[in-house]
Formats: C-alpha cells, sequence, structure tokens
C-alpha cells in the first residue's frame, strides 16, 4: 500500500468560499466520517491568529495550520512546504485537502496545486451563505472575490438554506443562473454534504480556462483583538449590531463577566452567534485561560481600530478599580 501511495499522484480538493460560508464546518464533516480515507487538511486564515483552526478537531495529525494570510498571497511559500510534507511522508495521505481563507481568489491557489509535483487538482468546491451571498456579491470593494469564487467551482455548495424562506430561495437561483449554469448545484443546511462526494477518486476538475486570467486582490484587512478579561455579551452584541458595514466578518472566544464561562464569537454580516464552549473541547486556546481574543476582517482599517477600542472599553468598564 506504501509503494502504491508513493507512485501515484494526490488528488487535492480545494475548498473556497467567501468568509462565514461554512467551510470549516464541512472541514470537520470530512475528518470524522467514516469513509476509508486517510485525509490530511491544510487550513488557513486571514489574520494573525488561525482561529479557524481552533475550531477543527484534532485528529491525529491529519491537520496541518498554516497561519497569518491567505494561502493565494503571502504564503504561497509555506504551503509548498506543506505539500511537500505530505508527498514526502513515510505513509503519505489518501486525500489532501486545502481550506482557503474566506477572502481568497481560487484561481491563483488552483494553479499552485495542479501545477506541483506528485499532486493532482481533483476538484475545486465553493460554498456560499445562502442568506448574504447575493448582498456581498455586490460589495464595491470584495463584490468580485465572491462571484470569482462561484465561477471558477466545479461543484457549488449552496449552504444555510435555513435561513431563507422559498421565495428568497427562488431569488438567489435567478440571480446564480448566470454564473453557475455549467456547474454542479447542491443545496444543504449545516454543510451537511456526502463526503464521499468531494473526496471521489474521479477529478471533476476540468474548467482550465476558469484559471486563466488576472487575479485580482481582495483589499481586505485583518485586526486581531485581545481582551484583557472577560466581556459583557450583550455589550458585545450591541457593539456587533452597529457595526459599519465595512466590517463584514469576526471570530473568536470570549469570556462572559457573567458567568465566567468561555464563548465562541461568529459574526458574518450582522447575524451572531454565541456558544458556550465546554470545559475540555479540543483545540480550544486563548478563552480557555482566561484570555479573550477575536479577529475582525474588513475593508476600512479606521473601523477596524475602532472597533478594538470600544472592546478595550467594554471590557475596561467590567475590570476592579486599580
Amino acid at each position: 500500500m506504501k509503494d502504491e501511495k508513493i507512485n501515484q499522484e494526490l488528488p487535492v480538493t480545494l475548498l473556497t468560499g467567501f468568509l462565514g460560508s461554512g467551510k470549516t464546518t464541512l472541514i470537520n464533516r470530512i475528518l470524522e466520517a467514516e469513509h476509508g480515507l486517510q485525509v490530511a487538511v491544510l487550513v488557513n486564515d486571514f489574520g494573525a491568529v488561525n482561529i479557524d483552526a481552533r475550531f477543527i478537531k484534532n485528529i491525529a495529525d491529519q491537520t496541518i495550520s498554516l497561519t497569518n494570510g491567505c494561502v493565494c498571497c503571502s504564503i504561497a511559500d509555506d504551503l509548498g512546504a506543506a505539500l511537500d510534507q505530505q508527498t514526502a511522508r513515510d505513509d503519505p495521505p489518501d486525500h489532501i485537502v486545502i481550506e482557503a481563507s474566506g477572502v481568497a481568489e481560487p484561481a491563483r491557489i488552483a494553479n499552485y496545486a495542479s501545477g506541483w509535483p506528485g499532486l493532482r487538482l481533483n476538484s475545486l468546491i465553493t460554498l456560499i451563505d445562502a442568506e448574504t451571498v447575493q448582498e456581498r456579491a455586490s460589495d464595491k470593494f470584495v463584490g468580485r472575490v465572491v462571484t470569482r469564487q462561484i465561477e471558477a467551482a466545479d461543484l457549488l455548495i449552496v449552504n444555510k438554506l435555513d435561513l431563507i424562506d422559498d421565495a428568497q430561495l427562488q431569488r438567489l437561483e435567478e440571480w446564480l443562473h448566470p454564473l453557475a449554469s455549467e456547474i454542479t448545484v447542491l443545496k444543504t443546511i449545516n454543510a451537511a454534504v456526502e463526503p464521499g462526494l468531494l473526496l471521489g477518486s474521479t477529478p471533476v476538475h476540468s474548467a482550465t480556462q476558469q484559471l486563466k486570467g488576472a487575479v485580482e486582490t481582495h483589499g481586505l484587512k485583518a485586526i486581531t483583538w485581545e481582551a484583557n478579561g472577560p466581556i459583557n455579551l450583550g455589550s458585545l452584541s450591541s457593539t456587533i449590531q452597529s457595526m459599519p458595514p465595512t466590517i463584514h466578518r469576526l471570530k473568536g472566544m470570549v469570556i462572559d463577566d457573567a458567568t465566567g464561562n468561555a464563548y465562541s464569537v461568529q459574526v458574518v454580516a450582522r447575524r451572531s452567534e454565541f456558544r458556550k464552549i465546554e470545559m475540555g473541547t479540543p483545540n480550544l486556546i486563548g478563552a480557555a485561560d482566561g484570555n479573550g481574543q477575536i479577529v475582525a476582517i474588513g475593508v476600512d482599517h479606521e473601523d477596524l481600530v475602532e472597533l478594538r477600542h470600544t472592546l478595550d472599553t467594554i471590557v475596561a468598564a467590567n475590570l476592579p478599580a486599580p
């Protein structure tokens, strides 16, 4: 088996999609499924702290975190090193999955992976958030990134259908038709997709013409906020609801000042979710030892700095006087 793997090209699945589309949830499903494959996952996040990797369950050495930027931008050399590490293993994986940053241009990563020695690009899969994708696609700063992610896909997964009604779904399908008329489309809730469809042995990537042409920059910026203490969840929620539209995504962990419990924070547009973190959950770093941490992603640096100042002010209001 070892020699057979070494002599074969490893299939690579590229998973892309804008911020908050559900990529990490899908990655967890792939790792947890009983598909009989040894899957190596290369996880990337935009921002100084790799928050997404913390939410991925630690399954032996199958998950590799790449930090400090998009795989399509500043850390291409790190991606190459990670790919080399997988192909050089004594027992190489059966399949490699690359989770691209939510602001990644798929063309550059796909070209990179498909041209790497010992690898072949099996498929390019794009997830979209059914509720927010049209708004994101019309944004003057990030809209082109969103549409290019859709257009480059071999398989398009329309996720979070539970957040829209039938009329909204019909409008979404009409909007998607000119972008994805020749792309296989799956509709789902909570990224519930059969892993076999994503890890099939037959290559489905054929759109080489989609990978050519200029690659645009996304223009997004990220800051990391680190708390000095617990935060009031009500005040945090109010701050999120009043954020300017230039801030697209928040994700991280905080400590609730009322209970002392740790909560994960997930914000897409104005939609927010606080979920209690149980003690002993794998890969939880930062919040569990009292240090809340949030990554904010947007297009206006001043708005991001102002958000960080506001969060500092909320925490300071709860700290005891010196």
